[in-house]
């Protein structure tokens, strides 16, 4: 069979890691208009628990995921067994576990944890599960994406 290889547990390397610096900050933020206080008043992200201001969580969900895909490190995976990405499925069970600051630099680790056929024979599903840390080795984000995935044609 074509997925050979791919099963629970295969690690999905990330090539880079990503420091954050105030430029990121300020293009993301105004990008998504995440332009709570906490995030692009400085002033007053002096006065919250982080002391300056925050990355916003969805922002970093981005940068996490980005960063499985950066390098097109899981489009490789997906091909060395003969398969391309269709589709993003679903992400499930994200967990902000600590706050993104600037200059704090980002690295995934990722895991496939699961991947199943679906009714029509060319395609599967495809889960895997990202944890992405800070220089600290602290877990920032954690979450589990489902991707469906369609055979190359040989």
């Amino acid at each position: 069979m074509v997925s050979e290889g791919i099963a629970a547990g295969t690690k999905i390397r990330s090539r880079v890691n990503r420091t954050i610096d105030k430029g990121d900050f300020s293009l993301l933020h105004s990008f998504c208009w995440f332009i709570l206080p906490v995030h692009c008043d400085a002033e007053y992200a002096k006065q919250t628990w982080f002391g300056e201001r925050s990355l916003a969580a969805p922002i970093i969900f981005v940068i996490a995921d980005g960063l499985v895909h950066r390098g097109d490190a899981l489009t490789e995976l997906l091909e060395e067994h003969g398969f391309s990405i269709a589709a993003y499925i679903g992400i499930e069970n994200v967990k902000f576990t600590k706050p993104v600051l600037f200059g704090d630099t980002l690295r995934a680790e990722a895991e496939v944890t699961a991947f199943r056929p679906t009714k029509n024979p060319l395609r599967s599903l495809l889960s895997y599960t990202n944890k992405t840390y800070n220089q600290r080795n602290e877990l920032v984000v954690e979450y589990t994406s489902s991707m469906l995935v369609q055979k190359q044609s040989q």
